[in-house]
């Protein structure tokens, strides 16, 4: 048997099968694969080959997978390989996936699984090691690994909320919870075989990652950053070291353990790499001005610091400056707000250049750099704000640079070119716009009304009273509630919907005008939420009282036009697809949907592929895509993708499509996505969603967050074509349909798992 066969039917039975296979199976189907020993080396040899060509980054890492899979064909080249060799070929084979942009995570994390128990099998622990620790990058880059049992409309088979034993880990339950824990689960793993391994470098960067994780949640790190100290003294590269070193003691500092034994010990070793030239003698003062504020030494912790400060702006690319200057900042409160500004246009002189991911322990430079400085800078801002427009603008102004950068990160391309931003001048009567700001401490709303006062100084954000009630962590908590009880998870969703219809909307409740429309710029976790279900005291949802829209940032938004005659061009597929990028089920219904979509005088593809989209679009001017087919919103741009009749086209591929049609004069008002979904709970996968419309060059897209049934989906969708094909507004069009479905007479699709799972994106008139 083929090992691509062998993989398929691995993930085959991981993904669709009633009952997941045991450890003893997997092995068993890939015992298949290696049917002797210590014959030719052919394919220890593709795989050096694929090694090699994977040091070219991501289009190396394409050509890499592309040899591998080549390989696996050819039973000649796989012959006589022995447990091993295809355990380190799955390994390889499974980093290329993970890698490529052709890849997929959800099958990069099935080929890693694998290797995992080959390289037991084959009693090989750093193997296993190296393994566990790229099935770990690998789930922190994608999508859960599939899981049996489900059927999803919006990607890879999948079970929300659960996640699997993988061998020699032990129960995941008591590694970490389902959900939010998988993640942390994953690393455990991958610290607790490169332990068994005595792999000191793979130990440190897990012993990173997990304390990482658990810091997020307020956990305790200090056991997982001793080990982590402790393996760093032990690699043998001095440069890995001292870069390991520093994560390791600066996130111990940020956990407020600067002031034990193990980090003065640790920046000690980290001063001897310093003497020897392969330290870094900013990183050195910024680490020992922070003991020294930790100890009460404040004099000392500023001379430190500044001479942190001074070293780094000395540097050509001076990346850690921003964080060196907050750090300051902590340390001369009377000169805080100097000093965070500072810290924040530092970060503007570098943002652009940095690596999108430290080379080292694949940490996200945005998550590491850029976030920290954007959210100390815009609370700090507003701290001196007031009621003073001035300085309340340059909050705004802050505010939106930093929901444009997340975009830019989370398409993995700053060259997405930067609309004209909405401004409150935009506005017509009855728009608001409303910036929702979720800090440490508090939450703050900034907002804007159109169509008071005759003066351009009366069009401007005002800011409502901060609420120090409640903070980031709370309305994550009720975000989080909310929508995994919407989508099917639980049924508490109502108490999450009221609170968080007190904290964000009810302050400015009276400013909403019925036929109004609320467009929100969400920040954090409400990027998952349902706002059209949000519900007030009375029992009425939000979307009863306002027409919703949300938007990534005000950079890639406009208020659209009305598509008085819409030109449709419908899509469907309902075949069951096995593809590089994962296996999708059956979609029963989408035909019917397209065909009610495409209507009388619109186009309809049944069963699409790449060739029969891209000659609709160039054959003919459409203002409406609507694709029923499945999707995948993976964060970065050249992994999001939907997919066809054979083949997955990602959204560059799309947005080249819509290229032409563009080029006969006819801009892509709307894109619907009737079958995809976000992965509940993600907020990174929720931003991808949004950055759909943007990528694919559409005006707005309409999606849903979570799956509907597909009886459920096509009620929703049938109503909002009704509606907006009598030339009412998309917003409009998609608040009517909710009604329809929410008050029906007979509540058929009262449910509001139902009818608020879908959100429009971007432009709203």
């Amino acid at each position: 048997m083929a090992i691509l066969q062998t993989w398929m039917m691995v993930a085959a039975l991981g993904g669709a099968g009633e009952v997941a296979p045991s450890v003893p199976q997997v092995i068993a189907l890939c015992e298949a694969a290696a049917p002797a020993a210590g014959a030719a080396l052919a394919l220890p040899e593709q795989t050096d080959r694929a090694r090699t060509l994977m040091r070219g980054g991501a289009d190396g890492a394409d050509a890499a997978l592309a040899l591998l899979l080549a390989a696996a064909a050819d039973s000649s080249v796989q012959a006589a390989a022995d447990t091993r060799q295809i355990a380190e070929y799955c390994l390889v084979a499974g980093e290329a996936m993970r890698r490529a942009r052709s890849g997929s995570q959800s099958r990069a994390q099935d080929f890693l699984r694998t290797a995992m128990m080959l390289a037991d099998r084959a009693g090989d622990a750093p193997l296993a090691a190296r393994a566990a620790w790229e099935a770990a990058l690998a789930q922190a880059g994608g999508a859960p690994p599939s899981q049996p049992g489900v059927r999803k409309r919006g990607g890879a088979i999948r079970r929300a909320g659960e996640t699997r034993a993988v061998a020699g880990c032990g129960d995941p339950a008591a590694i970490g919870e389902a959900g939010g824990r998988r993640l942390e689960a994953a690393f455990a793993c991958a610290l607790n075989r490169a332990v068994l391994a005595g792999d000191a470098r793979l130990t440190a960067l897990s012993a990173l990652r997990l304390a990482r994780l658990e810091k997020a949640r307020k956990a305790d790190v200090a056991a997982h950053l001793a080990t982590g100290l402790g393996s760093a003294a032990g690699i043998a590269d001095t440069s890995e070291r001292a870069a390991l070193l520093r994560s390791l003691l600066m996130l111990a500092c940020d956990a407020e353990l600067c002031n034990t034994d193990m980090v003065r010990d640790g920046v000690q070793s980290y001063a001897y790499l310093v003497q020897t030239g392969s330290g870094d003698a900013a990183a050195l003062a910024a680490l020992q001005g922070r003991i020294a504020l930790a100890q009460g030494e404040g004099a000392a912790a500023r001379a430190a610091l500044r001479k942190a400060v001074f070293i780094e702006s000395q540097q050509p690319l001076p990346q850690h400056l921003p964080q060196y200057t907050l750090t300051l900042a902590d340390a001369e409160p009377e000169r805080a707000g100097e000093h965070v500004l500072a810290a924040y246009r530092a970060l503007e002189r570098v943002r652009t250049v940095l690596m999108p991911v430290d080379p080292l322990s694949e940490e996200s430079r945005f998550d590491l750099v850029v976030r920290p400085v954007f959210e100390r800078a815009i609370a700090t801002t507003l701290a001196f704000a007031g009621d003073d427009a001035n300085t309340l603008g340059q909050a705004q102004r802050i505010a939106e640079a930093y929901r444009s950068a997340e975009l830019q990160n989370s398409l993995g391309a700053e060259c997405v070119p930067l609309r004209n931003p909405v401004t409150p001048a935009d506005l017509l009567p009855g728009e608001i716009l409303l910036y929702p700001l979720l800090l440490e401490d508090r939450v703050e709303l900034i907002y804007a009304t159109g169509g008071q006062g005759t003066g351009a100084g009366e069009r401007r954000y005002r800011r409502m009273p901060p609420d120090r009630s409640i903070n980031r962590a709370q309305i994550t908590a009720l975000a989080q509630r909310m929508t995994a009880s919407l989508s099917g998870e639980s049924s508490d969703w109502e108490a999450a919907s009221r609170a968080l219809y007190a904290a964000l909307i009810a302050p400015i409740a009276d400013q909403l005008q019925p036929g109004g429309t609320l467009v929100i710029v969400p920040d954090g976790a409400l990027r998952q939420i349902s706002f059209a279900a949000l519900m007030d005291a009375k029992g009425t949802f939000l979307m009863e009282r306002v027409q919703l829209a949300v938007v990534p940032a005000l950079s890639f938004a406009a208020p659209g036009r009305r598509d008085a005659d819409p030109s449709i061009i419908a899509a469907s597929l309902e075949k069951e697809m096995e593809l590089a990028v994962g296996r999708f089920s059956r979609l029963e219904g989408t035909a019917a949907e397209a065909a009610m979509a495409a209507g009388s005088d619109g186009v309809l593809l049944t069963d699409f592929n790449r060739a029969s989209l891209a000659g609709a679009l160039a054959r003919r001017p459409a203002s409406v895509l609507h694709l029923a087919t499945h999707a995948a919103f993976n964060g970065r741009t050249e992994r999001s993708f939907i997919v066809a009749n054979g083949e997955a086209i990602t959204l560059p591929d799309l947005r080249a499509m819509l290229s032409a049609n563009q080029l006969r004069g006819e801009a892509l008002q709307l894109l619907v996505l009737s079958a995809c979904e976000t992965a509940v709970g993600d907020d990174d996968q929720a931003m991808g969603l949004a950055g759909a419309a943007v990528e694919a060059g559409a005006s707005s897209a309409l999606a849903s967050l979570w799956e509907v049934d597909d009886a459920g989906t096509a009620a929703l969708m049938e109503a909002f074509y009704t509606h907006y094909r009598d030339g009412v507004g998309r917003a409009r069009a998609l608040q009517m349909a909710q009604v329809d479905l929410a008050r029906g007479l007979d509540g058929q699709w009262a449910d509001p798992g139902i009818w608020s799972a879908f959100t429009l994106v971007g432009s709203w008139r």
